[in-house]
């Protein structure tokens, strides 16, 4: 495959994959990545236009743009590439990329839907249920109140689980993670991860069985993803 002048590709992502996205992006420099705040998935009504802005920014340079997210909420609804198209992960959200595939991420849902999962950049960037409690319930409600909020949320879930791709040093945000299961009295459990899926964001290809290719002016829609299962 020949190799892509500089800015050809760029990916518009979320922070919380930033950790395994620079280990791949390491063999390829060239390829352009803007990071947005894992945030905004608690916000998913202003995500669209955000991530819109980072589009039509590339869009005066870039051969293809890619998205770095999953439905997500609904956040990316109504985003789309004027001039280049958009490439749009098949996923409804970002796990499947940290388990390596749409396939395996299916089949872990399948074998357990009550499962909670965190990664090293969910935690580095503090989007874990504790520091949620900490960082942003507490700004509005006192601890008991912003503890029972969070246990609410979390009512359906049996299992806090890791995801360990291998990238960076795991030992501080696997304590946290332990430190969640046995606050919000889950069990606790650490699985392997992979890669592929970073890789093929960064490197393609970019097969209808992972990606949507949407031409120009088409934008992201729900139905997009529910007629794909």
């Amino acid at each position: 495959m020949p190799k892509e002048e500089k800015g050809s590709t760029v990916i518009v992502a979320c922070r919380v994959m930033e950790p395994e996205l620079e280990f791949v992006r390491a063999q390829n420099p060239d390829v352009e990545i803007r990071y947005l705040d894992q945030g905004l998935h608690r916000t998913p009504d202003k995500m669209a236009a955000l991530v819109q802005e980072q589009i039509d920014d590339a869009a005066h340079y870039a051969k293809r743009v890619v998205l770095g997210y999953g439905l997500c909420s609904n956040g990316i609804v109504g985003v789309e590439a004027r001039r280049q198209g958009l490439l749009v992960p098949q996923c409804h959200d970002c796990i499947a990329f940290f388990m390596g595939s749409l396939e395996a991420h299916k089949k872990a849902f399948e074998e357990r839907p009550g499962t909670y999962y965190l990664t090293h950049g969910w935690i580095t960037e503090r989007k874990d249920p504790l520091s949620i409690v900490e960082e942003e319930y507490m700004q509005r409600f006192d601890r008991e109140t912003s503890v029972w909020v969070m246990e609410e949320e979390l009512k359906h879930y049996t299992h806090i689980v890791l995801i360990n791709t291998g990238v960076g040093h795991l030992e501080k945000p696997r304590e946290r993670a332990i430190e969640n299961a046995r606050f919000f009295k889950k069990q606790y459990e650490e699985i392997q991860g992979n890669l592929d899926y970073f890789r093929k964001l960064i490197e393609g290809p970019y097969t209808d069985q992972d990606f949507f290719s949407l031409p120009p002016c088409q934008a992201v829609t729900q139905e997009m993803f529910l007629e794909n299962g």
